[in-house]
């Protein structure tokens, strides 16, 4: 819900807009500002389910990948090692990405298959040690698309693509460069084409010209 202190300014403005709605006029900055700040501070609905223990759940995560303390403690247990039940905070970025994804599958259960994982074994340089990675998959939705969407959109992040798998990960890495990678045969190959092209400039569209022109 939004801070009352928000809602009344942005009803007063609305207001004050119906008077004026014959004069179509740009929006005062402190008006775009308001709207920015309430959308920012209006969660959205994250459907999960939990594969290892069937467990299904919705969280509900901000645009700037906040939740409030109830939430946010939801998500640490609902995220704990599997083996070990230990919970740690999840980095905040990778909450937004998840929120993100979410969005743009509206009403979509993300189906996530391993969050933090500190268990004996698990790298010292692991994200998933950190809280900042998450594998997930949605059924019915190709990884490809989610996958180059990622990418193309954040920077200082791991996305890697586990096709036999069917999966995706993703973590946030602030103090690393980017890595992109495909998990084939057992092995990571890194830089994959994939991850070229999705970064890739879009090409300008040109008109073709008519005949005789």
């Amino acid at each position: 819900m939004l801070p009352l202190l928000i809602k009344a300014r942005l009803m007063g403005m609305g207001m004050a807009g119906w008077t004026a709605a014959a004069a179509p006029v740009p929006m005062p900055a402190d008006t775009v500002s308001l709207v920015y700040t309430a959308r920012a501070a209006t969660p959205v609905p994250v459907p999960l389910f939990d594969e290892n223990l069937r467990v299904q759940a919705t969280v509900e995560i901000d645009h700037l990948g906040n939740s409030d303390a109830a939430t946010t403690k939801k998500i640490r247990h609902l995220f704990r090692c599997r083996v070990t039940n230990r919970e740690r905070p999840i980095a905040r970025k990778s909450l937004l990405m998840l929120k993100d994804v979410a969005e743009m599958y509206e009403g979509k259960t993300i189906e996530f298959v391993s969050v933090y994982r500190v268990q004996r074994g698990e790298s010292l340089t692991s994200p998933h040690r950190d809280g900042r990675a998450i594998d997930f998959r949605i059924r019915g939705e190709q990884l490809r698309t989610i996958r180059d969407y990622l990418w193309r959109k954040y920077t200082e992040v791991g996305i890697g693509w586990y096709p036999s798998e069917q999966f995706i990960h993703m973590d946030t890495r602030p103090t690393l460069h980017d890595t992109s990678w495909t998990f084939v045969n057992g092995a990571n190959r890194y830089n994959p084409y994939w991850a070229e092209l999705a970064r890739r400039p879009a090409q300008p569209v040109t008109q073709a010209r008519r005949p005789g022109a």
